[in-house]
């Protein structure tokens, strides 16, 4: 391999295991810190109730969310430095960051107040960076259709197409649950659908960490230019 190019694979290896990183151990705290918060209930509570205001393990949380920013960084530059030249990689790495931001520091640094309190600023400003953090989450499949073309990728925009009806199907049945409260034994598990939204697209992007590694930048993309790797 050329000298020259060996350091952007490497950079590429490195953000992919920062995902990886991020993909198994997220799931793992969410237990950890859930055992660790007295009468944490899974299925019913959202992960925000985890690092809410006066938490046992806020402080847990709050470092969390900056090492769970710093891994997506170097995901979002790694997905960049695989999809380039093409004229989307900046717009793919970007949703990847915000999200990491939104979802990251914001939520993290801002927790949410407790069941049955007054709304704070801080349960105000979380919900805004989470919102911010998840519009990019749920854009970046638009913007991978984009680099990696029908033409070339039929099973694969018909794998991407299903995993977004799932995402917003879940998305909706959280956000119901949330905001609604409805006594019905479906919308009941608020922390489920939640927990189940980010897997459906917590597995897409292990998916595309793995294209990123075999092909550096795809083929039959939107840009002519040939791949870099």
């Amino acid at each position: 391999m050329n000298k020259k190019i060996a350091p952007v694979s490497s950079l590429i290896l490195m953000g992919s295991i920062a995902f990886w990183i991020v993909f198994g151990m997220e799931f793992v705290l969410d237990f950890w810190f859930g055992v660790r918060f007295p009468g944490y209930d899974w299925l019913q509570q959202s992960i925000s109730y985890l690092g809410q205001e006066g938490s046992p393990v806020e402080a847990e949380v709050r470092i969390w969310g900056f090492i769970f920013f710093g891994l997506f960084t170097l995901f979002a530059i790694a997905l960049y430095l695989g999809f380039r030249p093409n004229k989307w990689a900046v717009a793919a790495a970007g949703m990847i960051f915000i999200y990491g931001l939104g979802e990251g520091i914001g939520s993290g640094y801002f927790p949410i107040n407790p069941p049955g309190t007054p709304v704070t600023i801080s349960s105000q400003l979380h919900n805004i960076f989470s919102g911010i953090g998840d519009a990019g989450l749920i854009l970046f499949p638009f913007v991978i259709m984009r680099i990696y073309l029908k033409k070339d990728h039929l099973n694969f925009h018909r794998y991407i197409w299903i995993m977004i009806f799932m995402g917003v199907l879940l998305a909706a049945l959280f956000l119901i649950a949330k905001y609604f409260q409805p006594d019905n034994i479906i919308l009941y598990f608020k922390g489920l659908w939640q927990r189940l939204y980010l897997l459906n697209y917590y597995v897409f992007l292990f998916v595309i960490s793995i294209k990123n590694l075999r092909n550096g930048r795809p083929s039959g993309s939107s840009d002519d230019s040939q791949t870099l790797l």
